[in-house]
């Protein structure tokens, strides 16, 4: 199958939205349409750090939930990063995107509150492979985005909190549920869910080992794989 793109904007018209919260709930009006894409990290990225700006100047709290809409289809880069790369389109996005991050974590650090602030990075499944060089690569792992095997499931998960979290490599089974079990148990926050699939991973954080041994893989509610530490059983393949 060869996928056709073509990175003209107009034939991508989809608006860019904000959201306000209100008295009543919250409002949504559209800043442009078609999205200028080639800035979209960039301005996801300003949006960012203005809100890290507006919480550290008030001394409070704050979770951020920064979604990047690349490296999904359509692929853009900002000029700064346009042919930056030696992979394409593909790589100079993942380039802007690491450039993102290094003006969030810099922020952070500019503030003070690096060390009092956990960083998360990771992603939601592996290379969409019907897309060819505008899809990425999963090196080694077997296939891609769509099914269970490692190389669609299996993704960076990066965490970073300065003299909390010491550099290494954890190869035990971690899931990104766990997250969830895991940001409670560091802020101290009761948790009174039943039946959870999550797990709290702080131990593995701090040089300890994952508690998590096994992890199912599904397909919508059909269970495809199921793993129980280094041995993964496939029920489809």
């Amino acid at each position: 199958m060869q996928f056709n793109y073509d990175p003209d904007i107009s034939n991508w018209n989809v608006p860019l939205m904000k959201g306000t919260k209100t008295a009543t709930g919250f409002t949504d009006e559209i800043i442009e349409r078609p999205t200028n894409q080639p800035l979209l990290t960039q301005r996801y990225t300003k949006n960012a750090l203005e809100f890290i700006e507006t919480q550290a100047s008030n001394d409070n709290p704050f979770f951020l939930y920064l979604a990047y809409t690349m490296p999904h289809i359509p692929l853009f880069a900002s000029d700064e990063f346009n042919g930056k790369s030696d992979a394409g389109i593909y790589g100079d996005v993942i380039e802007e995107i690491d450039w993102s991050v290094g003006e969030i974590r810099k922020s952070l650090e500019e503030k003070g509150i690096d060390k009092n602030t956990l960083v998360i990075f990771s992603s939601d499944n592996g290379p969409w492979l019907v897309m060819d060089e505008f899809a990425g690569s999963a090196g080694l792992l077997k296939d891609g985005k769509g099914t269970t095997f490692d190389g669609g499931m299996r993704v960076p998960g990066i965490f970073w909190w300065p003299q909390t979290i010491e550099p290494a490599v954890v190869r035990d089974i971690g899931n990104v549920m766990d997250i969830y079990s895991t940001v409670l148990s560091i802020t101290g926050t009761e948790n009174n869910a039943k039946n959870l699939d999550s797990i709290d991973l702080s131990t593995a954080l701090k040089g300890g080992s994952s508690p998590r041994n096994s992890t199912a893989f599904y397909r919508k509610s059909e269970l495809y794989a199921y793993r129980l530490g280094q041995y993964k059983l496939h029920f489809v393949t």
